[in-house]
This record gives structure tokens, sequence and C-alpha cells, in this order.
């Protein structure tokens, strides 16, 4: 798909950072995500909106020190009866920027003879912003930020019962971090995270987290297998018996494959 940018709006959510070789537990980030919905007859003009006026806007941020980076997505294998078909999301490293992530100078600054109204008004009848939700990073392995990052992000959708939280991050980080980290080394994948949600939250939630598994071909989505990693991390361990424990620490509410469509990085 052609370079583009999409809208992220006041608050966007989700990516992890890392400029180590090495996988490790993540500096804190704070990421925002916005779930967009896109009418079919919509895209050609939504896209120019995005490329043309919002990813400038974006650059700037970055030159500003707002962001770190910013990725927008596209959700493969959705349809018109789905919540939303793109994604956005914005890194910040910091609270007080999470908290004003625009300046009224950046629209007037990168686009002196535009309006903000009129700003508003292209980008509102172009897409839908369905949701924006907050995670912050948790654990990583390199991907993020690179200079192309991988192209393809595999998103599981994790609930964890209340109380059982600590349990299944240390799953995580301990375990599956290491075999993740294996698995990079060994080129079958390109990446992973683990992020937890902030906002919002509640008992009413369907998940808690997120996990991501990065691809650089789309060919490697149907070819990633952790057993071998996990032989070599673990030669302790028994590998269905720690996938056993592993799905008795959470649920997988749902998968979904995002495609790369845009990014801008510091």
């Amino acid at each position: 798909m052609a370079s583009i940018k999409l809208f992220t709006g006041i608050l966007i959510c989700c990516f992890l950072y890392s400029t180590e070789v090495h996988s490790q537990t993540a500096p804190t980030l704070f990421v925002a995500v916005d779930f967009m919905k896109v009418k079919p007859q919509d895209l050609s003009r939504y896209l120019e909106v995005e490329q043309e006026i919002w990813k400038p806007m974006h650059e700037e941020r970055i030159r500003q020190g707002i962001i770190v980076g910013w990725y927008l997505y596209a959700v493969e294998f959705s349809g018109t009866a789905d919540e939303y078909n793109y994604v956005a999301i914005s890194l910040y490293d910091s609270p007080e920027n999470l908290e004003n992530p625009w300046t009224q100078e950046i629209p007037r600054t990168v686009h002196p003879t535009l309006p903000i109204s009129e700003i508003v008004e292209k980008t509102n009848t172009a897409r839908e912003n369905v949701k924006s939700e907050l995670f912050s990073s948790i654990a990583t392995a390199p991907e993020i930020p690179l200079e192309i990052p991988a192209a393809y992000l595999e998103v599981n959708f994790m609930h964890v019962e209340p109380g059982k939280n600590s349990a299944y991050e240390q799953l995580e980080t301990d375990i599956w971090l290491p075999i993740h980290t294996e698995s990079i080394e060994s080129g079958r994948t390109a990446g992973w995270g683990l992020w937890r949600s902030l906002f919002p939250r509640g008992s009413g939630q369907k998940y808690q987290y997120l996990t991501l598994n990065t691809f650089s071909e789309f060919s490697y989505i149907f070819q990633a297998d952790y057993s071998a990693a996990f032989k070599n991390i673990h030669p302790e361990k028994d590998f269905a018996d720690v996938t056993e424990k592993s799905r008795e620490a959470r649920t997988i509410v749902r998968t979904e494959l995002w495609d790369l469509i845009d990014f801008v990085i510091r």
C-alpha cells in the first residue's frame, strides 16, 4: 500500500521502544491508540487528508520532542461490519507530553493558510474515531523504533482475571520474553512486546493487555514456531506444561493482523 498517514487525534495508543540489541524490560513509554473506521467510499479522500494535512503535523510533533514515534496500520481481513479498520499509534516518553500532545502553533506553523476549522471538517467527514485507548510498555524485544519497522503486526488482546496481573506479567517477562528474543535472533520473527492497559479500565473491560509479534514478511506469520526457541532457552522445562500454564494465566480474546502503512520516528 502507498505510503500514507493517519490522523491520530488528541490521544493515540500503543507502541514499544527499545534501542538495545538484546531484549529487555522496556523503559516506560505511554502508547496511545486511536481505532478508526473508514468507509470504502471515503478511503481515497481519507488517505489524502492524512498524507497532505496530518503527516506534516506529526513530523512537527517529532521535531518538537512531543512524541517519540507515530505509526499507522490497516487492519487486515476487516469488513464493513467491523468496529474499526485502521489503527493509529503514538509513543510518548513522559506524562507531560501525553498531557499536552498538541500545541496551537503546530497547525498554524505547518499549514499557515489552512484554517483549523477546515482541517477538522475534512478529517471528520473522512473517518470516524471509534475509540482511543492508552497503554504502557512492560517489556519488549528489539523492534521499535527502527528506521524501517516490520511490515506486519500480530496483535493478541489478552484477558487476565483480577488479582492475577503480577503472575501473568512475570510469566511473559521471565518465560516468553527470552523465547521471543531467541526467535528474533534466529530470524523467524522481527519483534515482540507486552503492553498493559491504563485507560479505559474496570471490571467491564474485555482485555487488560496486548502482546504483539512483528513479522517482516507476510508468509513468516504462518511459519512462526516457538518450540525450537523454547528448547534453546529453557531446556529444563516442558513446552506443553508451560503452554498450559500460559492458557491458565490469560485468555486470548482476539487476534488481529495489522499492516504497516506509514510511520514517523524521532
